[in-house]
């Protein structure tokens, strides 16, 4: 039996979820025995489903600085903000009593004395959630000469990342199959450009031996193989993946990757929904 059939229980592999790292930026599991589309499926509701509060509607009041209007509104809505999680719905989920869809506002009010000065995304503040704020205060805006002034009320709203890539909560969604490295002659005489040419320091020489450090940290490049294919093998498991999330900041990892199973297991639930209900009109 191959390593790849490590894990078999009855006939069917068996379903492992081990956490590599986890931490509120990044989420790094490896999981065995899942299939790799409704893994993928994960990683893409990551990126693209996900909600979180964007800027969207900017109301300029006053503005002498040399930045357009249009400038400026799109700038603020590429400022990421920290999103609360779960505290505000989609706009097509729910409204208020009057019908307007459910934001929050943000104020900006700066303006230069007798010296230029530069704005920044530290002086955007919400007077209505103070824990909606930019992911960093040190973001440029704009530049003021002296006596130029910037007024603006900003309205943020939740999007998702396949709407624009303002909404986009991850930097980082990755799913890639666990490597598999095998040295097949750990004496051979080119073991030690076989270690040089490994980019990231994997494999090591221990006792006149080639050995594997942490093959997990394999990225696939072939640069060992292509020196020496006669060495070392380098293979996917199968079966086995590496899901790596790194958050914007705007939100936790960890509530990144079950917000996207669960509105992936929502869209299930929907389609069997919907399958069952015409079922029932065929039969009625």
């Amino acid at each position: 039996m191959e390593e790849e059939d490590v894990g078999l229980k009855g006939g069917f592999r068996e379903l492992t979820v081990t956490v590599l790292k986890l931490s509120d930026r990044e989420v790094k599991l490896r999981i065995q025995g899942y299939d790799r589309t409704l893994l993928n499926a994960i990683r893409r509701f990551a990126m693209s489903e996900v909600p979180m509060l964007a800027i969207d509607d900017v109301v300029i009041l006053e503005n002498t600085s040399p930045v357009y209007d249009e400038v400026l509104a799109h700038r603020l809505g590429l400022i990421p903000l920290i999103t609360p999680p779960g505290r505000y719905p989609l706009p097509e989920e729910c409204k208020d009593e009057t019908g307007r869809i459910i934001n929050v506002m943000l104020v900006l009010e700066a303006q230069a004395g007798e010296e230029s000065r530069t704005v920044y995304s530290g002086e955007l503040m919400s007077p209505e959630d103070p824990d909606v704020k930019p992911l960093s205060p040190n973001i440029p805006i704009a530049k003021l000469a002296p006596g130029q002034k910037i007024k603006l009320e900003a309205y943020a709203r939740m999007g998702k990342g396949k709407e624009h890539a303002k909404w986009q909560p991850t930097t980082l969604s990755v799913l890639k199959p666990t490597p598999r490295v095998i040295v097949k002659n750990p004496t051979h005489e080119k073991i030690d450009r076989v270690r040089d040419a490994c980019p990231i320091g994997m494999l090591k020489i221990v006792n006149s031996k080639l050995v594997v450090e942490d093959e997990l940290k394999c990225t696939y490049c072939m640069e060992c193989v292509k020196i020496a294919p006669e060495v070392i093998e380098v293979r996917e498991r199968k079966d086995d993946f590496i899901l790596h999330i790194e958050s914007l900041g705007t939100l936790p990892a960890p509530y990144i990757v079950k917000e996207a199973i669960n509105l992936l297991k929502k869209n299930f639930e929907k389609l069997i929904s919907s399958f069952e209900v015409r079922e029932d009109e065929k039969k009625a």
